[in-house]
């Protein structure tokens, strides 16, 4: 212990500015994490959320290469290092300057948005998890296996796409993210035994193999795991009672289809028989067959596709599926009857109790959603009213957002705005531990006062995660002409 604590007391002693400088832009992307009331960061905080795990990611390269373990001309050779000390260190040097500051920002951001950083504990853990899969441990062996700096940022993109296929899981829906989730778990599993090989024997050879057949082997698995079988570990876990049936639809003459461009877009109306029409679902995954005569065969899934497929929300039992199929396609089985089958995985809700709150400062929703609303003065408009929620729990979602008693057009609303790890870069914010959403009613032509809107206040349903559910469906002699009038 005494030789781990000296060689960490060295790599500090060396990196106590750079070490200081990664606490400093941690805590300044803390701060400006705390104070937003928007589902988006500024450009800032997005270039921060990108810039500082790269600092991290520097950080621990250096640590390593004080030790260097490429060659064998190193001056640490000389001294009697034992590897597996060396080794702790560098995992203890690692610990202390990335993944402490940011569990404690992280605990401070949700102490400042009022929540128990101790009740979300679980929470801050699983991200630390996370944060060690797709950096920290990448980070350690890609170090190990370069004499330098320069051609550690060479491989930074490694590192770029392992950051975000993991901290990525943490959006509140779990797919497509299981399975990148399930490489990166592979990638972080077999860095220990590459880094094992490298600080015990310094076979650099055979490690950068190792590491390479590693890196080969997650992306066949991300390629050949298919989402539906990652989505029925999911099933098995929550073991939820769900089981409702999926099964085709008459034609509904208000859907929008025909050509558009290249292709010919078709609207299939779904069910759900024995799912709770008060329960909210979304569908995460379909894998779908469309069989004609003659042998004629198309397949679906997210990673070879054979026709364009959309899905949307089921709502009340009921979902539609968007299926675009190139003309050529369309033309072949058009003329016959044809059979839809597949499976879909989907995430279902149940609503909680409706709570209203006041037009003003924060309210609790729940224990785990806090939101607030702010009126929003309009340069040409007479304004809106922003409604903004935020929880630690990525489970968390919202069914709905509305004004009280303002159903009748009399306030309109668009599309909600999701924040944390939904936003397109620089606009990012992956590192942050909260879930955001928000959404922006538009004030009527009439202006409308604080006191008039605090008279109707802000109704809000939340949505609490029942379980994860599978089902199979097929329909036969279907002609696909009524579904595209």
């Amino acid at each position: 212990m005494h030789e781990v604590l000296a060689i960490l007391k060295k790599d500090v002693r060396r990196l106590w500015w750079q070490i200081g400088a990664a606490a400093a832009a941690s805590a300044i992307l803390g701060c400006m994490d705390a104070r937003r009331a928007m589902a988006q960061p500024l450009i800032v905080e997005g270039l921060l959320n990108m810039l500082l795990p790269l600092v991290w990611a520097c950080l621990i390269a250096q640590a390593i290469h004080h030790e260097a373990l490429v060659g064998d001309r190193e001056f640490w050779m000389t001294r009697p290092y034992r590897w597996p000390r060396l080794l702790a260190a560098k995992a203890l040097f690692a610990a202390l300057s990335v993944h402490l500051p940011s569990l404690v920002t992280d605990a401070a951001i949700l102490a400042a948005r009022g929540y128990n950083p101790v009740k979300a504990l679980p929470q801050l853990l699983m991200k630390q998890l996370l944060l060690a899969e797709g950096l920290t441990l990448p980070a350690m062996v890609l170090a190990a296996l370069v004499s330098n700096l320069i051609q550690f940022v060479i491989g930074i993109p490694v590192l770029f796409v392992t950051l975000t296929a993991a901290l990525g899981f943490q959006r509140a829906f779990p797919l497509p993210h299981a399975v990148a989730h399930l490489a990166i778990g592979f990638v972080a599993v077999a860095a220990v035994p590459v880094a094992l090989l490298q600080f015990r024997g310094r076979r650099t050879g055979l490690a950068r193999i190792l590491a390479a057949s590693t890196l080969l082997a997650a992306g066949l698995l991300a390629t050949l795991a298919a989402a539906q079988q990652t989505f029925a570990l999911k099933v098995d876990e929550s073991r939820a009672n769900i089981h409702p049936a999926m099964t085709l639809a008459p034609p509904d003459p208000r859907a929008v289809h025909g050509s558009f461009g290249r292709r010919m877009f078709t609207t299939l109306p779904f069910r759900f028989p024995g799912l709770p029409g008060s329960d909210e679902a979304l569908v995460a995954s379909v894998s779908m067959d469309i069989s004609g005569a003659n042998g004629v065969r198309y397949h679906h899934d997210p990673l070879r596709m054979d026709f364009d497929l959309g899905v949307s929300q089921i709502k009340n039992g009921a979902t539609t599926l968007f299926l675009g199929l190139t003309h050529a396609a369309y033309n072949r089985i058009k003329d016959s009857k044809v059979t839809i089958s597949g499976t879909a995985g989907f995430v279902v809700y149940e609503r909680d109790r409706e709570v209203r709150l006041p037009v003003g400062p924060a309210g609790d929703v729940s224990e785990s959603i806090h939101c607030s609303s702010d009126l929003q003065a309009g340069q040409y408009d007479d304004g809106s009213l922003d409604v903004f929620c935020d929880s630690p729990s990525r489970g968390a979602a919202l069914a709905d957002i509305r004004i009280y008693e303002m159903s009748k057009g009399v306030l309109r609303t668009g599309p909600p705005a999701f924040g944390s790890n939904s936003s397109p870069s620089p606009l990012v914010a992956w590192l942050s531990p909260l879930q955001r959403w928000q959404r922006s009613f538009q004030l009527p032509s009439t202006h409308w006062t604080g006191d008039e809107l605090a008279e109707r206040p802000v109704a809000i349903v939340p949505l609490r995660l029942a379980g994860y559910s599978t089902v199979s469906f097929k329909a036969t002699d279907i002609d696909l002409r009524e579904y595209t009038r």
